[in-house]
This record gives structure tokens, sequence and C-alpha cells, in this order.
């Protein structure tokens, strides 16, 4: 059997190979462009077990792909692409009183903004793109955006993954105690094996890693691992290396995400500066009043957007009124 005969054998999802699929799935929104071997669409958690120790027996690779909007190619493989978008796309627990939701990884950001704006919920962590992106691509990404000043990014609303790991076992990975640290410490499985090694490596190099933590903002860099241990409150969490780490980890099949309550009024300030020079002395005066976004816009974008605002008229098909509102 060829590699696309062998994998059907042992998934109920689809199996692609064709030209046309394999070209579309080897770009992303980045300048990058790598064909891969095929194209899976898993339909259930068992094929996503069933994919992961065909992969560790076979020597290949699994690139799970969400929305395509990464721009640092993330999603791209010369080996098989795992497609989350077209069967792991439910809402599974809706955004609730308990202001948290449980997700599969090919939900839309866009549906899934929706549904919680019912209840007057949101997840602030949303990039630029979050028409165009899933909430596993975010996971995998720590996605931060408008907001990430005010709110941070995916791992602080992160509360539980379930993520497959390289047994082709289903884990839970959320937030752990001492007393259940010590319990995973304790199994004599792989997953016992993986926290003992996770656990040792933040121990042992614990002045290093708070050494080398990014004093930055934001950093989507991945492997966060001088954010596992929380020494003083006793917390193990390894959600935090999970998100980021662009599914290398793992497969992630759920996530349950914490919300925030919307608010009901915003202002907008908008500041012109005649001259650049002036522009860091503006930034740390307006940074100081906590704004909820910061955003710059130079002249040179200000007139490309009125050249073209009436070619975004037409495409965006809506009213040349409430679009320059918006």
């Amino acid at each position: 059997m060829n590699l696309k005969e062998e994998i059907q054998s042992i998934v109920k999802g689809e199996v692609v190979d064709d030209e046309a699929t394999l070209v579309r799935y080897s770009r992303d929104a980045s300048i990058f462009e790598v064909q891969p071997r095929l194209v899976v669409f898993p339909k259930d958690r068992e094929d996503l077990k069933n994919l992961v120790v065909f992969s560790q027996k076979n020597g290949v690779s699994l690139t799970c792909r969400g929305g395509g909007s990464d721009m640092t190619g993330g999603p791209l493989t010369e080996s098989i692409v795992v497609d989350m978008q077209r069967h792991f796309n439910k809402i599974l627990a809706q955004p609730a009183q308990g202001w948290y939701a449980v997700v599969q990884p090919g939900v839309w950001y866009r549906d899934f903004e929706r549904e919680a704006a019912k209840r007057n919920l949101l997840l602030p962590c949303f990039p630029a793109s979050k028409e165009l992106c899933t909430l596993g691509g975010m996971v995998a990404n720590n996605a931060g955006g408008e907001k990430t000043l005010a709110y941070g990014k995916t791992d602080r609303y992160v509360q539980e993954l379930k993520v497959v790991l390289a047994d082709g076992n289903e884990y839970t990975v959320k937030p752990l105690s001492r007393e259940e640290l010590t319990g995973k410490l304790s199994l004599s499985s792989f997953e016992g094996e993986v926290y003992r090694r996770v656990f040792a490596m933040v121990q042992e190099n614990e002045e290093l890693l708070k050494s080398a933590k990014p004093k930055v903002s934001k950093n989507s860099a991945g492997y966060a691992l001088w954010n596992i241990w929380d020494k003083e409150k006793g917390i193990f969490d390894m959600t935090k290396l999970f998100v980021g780490s662009q599914g290398t980890l793992g497969v992630i099949t759920e996530i349950r995400f914490r919300l925030v309550s919307q608010t009901t009024h915003s202002s907008l300030l908008i500041v012109f500066l005649k001259d650049q020079s002036l522009l860091a002395e503006a930034t740390q005066a307006i940074l100081k009043e906590k704004p909820e976004s910061f955003e710059l816009y130079d002249d040179h974008t200000l007139k490309l957007a009125a050249r073209f605002f009436l070619d975004f008229v037409k495409t965006l098909k809506g009213n040349i009124f409430s679009l320059g509102l918006e």
C-alpha cells in the first residue's frame, strides 16, 4: 500500500492527495510555500490517536492546521497536514454564566464570538485575523491582538486542554496543586514520565529560566518553561507549555476557555503627531493611562486607506456611510 492507502485504512475521515488540495494546503498567510504529501481530515479522537501512533511507528510528522491564517509558516509541512477545521468544529459547552466555554480546536473564532456575545461574554485575546482564524490556531500561536495591553494573550484564558501525546493516548492538561502534581509524578505510565521530566527541568533550571524570561508585554514565541511552576502558589500548569508550541508537543482535541464580561461602553481618542520624534514620549504618556488598545497609523497608510476606500466598500458590499463609521 502507498501512504494514502495506509492512512485511510486506520482513519474514518478523508485522506486527500490530489494536486489542487496539496497546492491549497502548501500556503498560509505567510510568505512561505511548502507542499505536503497528504492532507487528512480526522473525524474523531480515535482517528487522531491512530494517526499519532502511525506517525511514531513510521517516522512521518503530523502538522495540525486550523484556518491557515498563520503568518509564520506554522501549518506548513512536507509531510502530513491534519486539518482540524472540517470535523473538530463544535462548541461542546456554550459560553455560560460560569464564564467559560469548551470547544474543539476547529471552531472559527468569528462563530464563537457571536455565541459568546449573546451572553455578554468575550474571549479577548483574538488576533487581527479574528475573522479567519480558529480557536485551536489561537492556542497554538498564543494569539494576542488589539486588546492585549489590557487583557493579555491566549495563555491567560486556557483553563484546560485535552491532548493526544506521542504514545497515542489522550490526556487532560490543567493547573495542578502540589498534591495533584505529586500524584502525577508517582505514575509509572507515559504521562508520569512526561511530568517527571518537565518538573525536573523547571526545578533544576529555575534561576536560568527566570533570567531567560523575556521582559516584554507580549511574547508568543512558545515553550514558556518559566511560566509552568508557580512555587509560591504551589501550582504546576503545563497548559502554559502547550499554548504557543505550534502543535509540536501534542495534538489538541479540546479546549476549555475562561471568558470575560463585555464592556458596555468604550471611547476612542485620536492623537495626531506632526513629528515622529514625539512618538516615544507620547507612547509613554498614553500607556500610563492603561488604554485597552493602542494602535499606530502613519500618514502613508492613511492615504492608502483613503485611496482604496471605495474598493473596500465594493468588496464588503455594505453601505458607504455605515462602513465609513466602522
